[in-house]
């Protein structure tokens, strides 16, 4: 988690191959819309080639309409700026189109050969005993789950006079707002762990409501609900939290989130789901 490494409940990865994948996926798909920009000008752009020659401190245009033309016929730019505009536009976007064009069929050339299941199976066809007396390079996604989930912890104690809610994980937590976040977890497939106790740099140990698993980046995450916001007196303790947690690296929109209500403003689960998708999946 951000520069407390300490605290990391698995220590840092590389990008996985799911990143990989995804990023380059991302990238085609900008690239491709880009080209489609670039065809759709060069199609609409006028004939021939810009050509600009200096005279004195002001450059001079010219249009030509052939390539045997050297010079080409002399363009008042006042009068035909446009077309000035359009012939040079035309010449960055042939120049564009064909380093685009190289880059698309590298990355598509990358992931057809793009193999990463041999780095795991390096390590998995290795019988046990033999697992057991090496350090993988590099360790399969199914593994970090299972090591994270594995980690044991003592969370906080609830008091016996708290409402009874228990997550579809079998855990209890205190209120339906945790129930609901702890159960959408669930739902998307997120580890997590309730109220993990967590060493801030001031010394503090807080135990945030989730600490959650990116599976794909496997970057860990703070969640912290902050359920009562129409009070005044809890609402300057929970800015003192986000404050605090901050200073010690965890900071909103990066590795850590937040959700917020009031008696007026229910958590919506639909908020919940929007946080997921933008952090954890």
């Amino acid at each position: 988690m951000s520069n407390i490494n300490n605290n990391r409940l698995l220590p840092h990865c590389p990008l996985t191959p799911d990143t990989v994948i995804s990023t380059i996926i991302n990238r085609q798909s900008e690239l491709s819309s880009l080209l489609d920009t670039i065809n759709t000008r060069l199609d609409e752009a006028p004939t021939g080639t810009l050509r600009i020659a200096n005279r004195g401190n002001r450059p001079q245009y010219y249009h030509r309409l052939d390539s045997n033309d050297r010079k080409g016929s002399y363009i008042k730019k006042k009068k035909e700026l446009t077309l000035i505009k359009n012939l040079a536009q035309k010449e960055y976007d042939l120049r564009i189109k064909k380093e685009v064009e190289y880059e698309l069929q590298a990355l598509t050339d990358f992931l057809k050969n793009y193999s990463p299941e041999l780095i795991e199976q390096a390590y998995d066809s290795l019988n046990t005993a033999r697992q057991e007396l090496i350090s993988p390079a590099y360790i399969a996604t199914k593994y970090i789950i299972h090591q994270w989930n594995d980690i044991q912890y003592n969370s906080l104690d609830i008091s016996e006079d708290t409402p009874e809610y228990y997550s579809d994980n079998g855990e209890q937590v205190r209120s339906k707002s945790e129930l609901i976040i702890a159960n959408k977890l669930k739902q998307h497939n997120i580890p997590y762990k309730y109220e993990y106790p967590l060493v801030l740099s001031t010394g503090i140990t807080v135990h945030p409501d989730f600490i959650c698993l990116n599976v794909n980046t496997r970057q860990e995450f703070i969640w912290e609900h902050f359920g009562i916001m129409g009070d005044s007196e809890y609402m300057t303790k929970a800015l003192k939290k986000i404050n605090d947690y901050a200073k010690s690296g965890y900071v909103l929109g990066k590795n850590f989130i937040a959700t917020f209500e009031s008696s007026s403003v229910p958590v919506n689960s639909n908020m919940v789901d929007i946080n997921i998708k933008e952090f954890l999946l």
